[in-house]
């Protein structure tokens, strides 16, 4: 748990920043924090693209931590309650709840992980995991049903709340299940299968594996 210096709201949201999401029609805010920024970092470096980042563009990393709160001058960070997800821009036109930025804190990118997921790419199916793009044997995705795709800010909002029961002051249907189906690693048991059958170690960090395979995410940071 750590103490956050309040700032005053800005027009962009950039690496680092942690920002709030007022829950639509309610005085109630959830708190997150950006940790990679697609477009600014990644495109900005003009890297060549051979991974999933065309698809999330126009999206951020992002981490939200627990609790709603009712008052953003009293405001702490607590655990982690939905990690490193894609979510469209929290200063597009996407987001359409009230939101500001509220303090920036330094992201440590040796303990980013990015959503992992096995799709077909040109007819291949492959392991996507941030910058790495890894062929499989599989030949087809049906064992994996997974979601390849971001959420909106007004989604994790309100998933955030329904993660800590507070059905109350959800809107919409929420479900564990929809947000479990967007990383592998939220399926152990298969994910060990599929690593080991890549003779890659699950253990090891994306900021370690990606390093070994040439792509050193420092250079973004």
């Amino acid at each position: 748990m750590s103490l956050i210096n309040i700032m005053t709201k800005k027009k962009v949201s950039n690496c680092g920043d942690i920002f709030y999401l007022q829950l639509k029609n309610k005085e109630k805010y959830v708190i997150g924090r950006v940790l990679f920024d697609v477009e600014h970092q990644f495109y900005k470096n003009n890297v060549n693209n051979n991974n999933y980042f065309d698809v999330f563009r126009e999206c951020q990393l992002v981490e939200v931590y627990d609790l709603i709160f009712d008052d953003l001058s009293k405001i702490e960070i607590n655990e982690t309650i939905i990690p490193n997800t894609f979510v469209y821009r929290i200063d597009s036109k996407a987001n359409q709840i009230n939101w500001g930025i509220l303090d920036n804190q330094i992201v440590q990118y040796e303990k980013i992980e990015f959503p992992e997921v096995i799709t077909i790419v040109d007819g291949v199916v492959k392991l996507l995991r941030g910058e790495l793009s890894i062929q499989t044997k599989y030949e087809n995705t049906r064992d994996f049903n997974l979601r390849f795709g971001a959420e909106f800010p007004i989604v994790i909002a309100n998933q955030a709340a329904y993660s800590q029961g507070q059905n109350a002051i959800v809107e919409g249907f929420h479900s564990e299940k929809s947000f479990l189906k967007m990383d592998l690693r939220n399926f152990p048991e298969l994910r060990n299968k599929v690593y080991s059958e890549l003779n890659l170690d699950p253990e090891k960090s994306y900021y370690e594996l990606s390093k070994e395979m040439g792509f050193d995410l420092a250079r973004f940071y």
